[in-house]
């Protein structure tokens, strides 16, 4: 066998295995704080809609430490404070 075959007998499985069609990658799961699940589990509740379709948006924090949220669930927004303890201290439609 000379030198061109060989080539062609090693570079042929490797321009295949190159040209193969790749898997295509799982979509991100988005990953909720404690806190946003929280506002979540109350706005599917209060909504009566599945948590998995709920947004939850933070928008900032008090000099208290607790966090505020802006939750949509359905056609509904609802202003959601949740403090340190991961306690709801506030929600309410907006």
């Amino acid at each position: 066998m000379n030198r061109f075959g060989i080539l062609a007998a090693v570079a042929l499985p490797v321009v295949m295995a190159a040209c193969a069609p790749k898997a295509p990658l799982p979509e991100p799961v988005p990953v909720l704080t404690a806190a946003e699940q929280a506002c979540a589990a109350q706005a599917a509740a209060v909504g009566g809609v599945d948590v998995a379709t709920v947004v939850v948006v933070p928008l900032t924090t008090t000099k208290s430490g607790a966090t505020v949220h802006e939750v949509t669930a359905g056609e509904v927004r609802y202003s959601c404070v949740v403090e340190l303890d991961n306690s709801i201290s506030s929600f309410e439609a907006l």
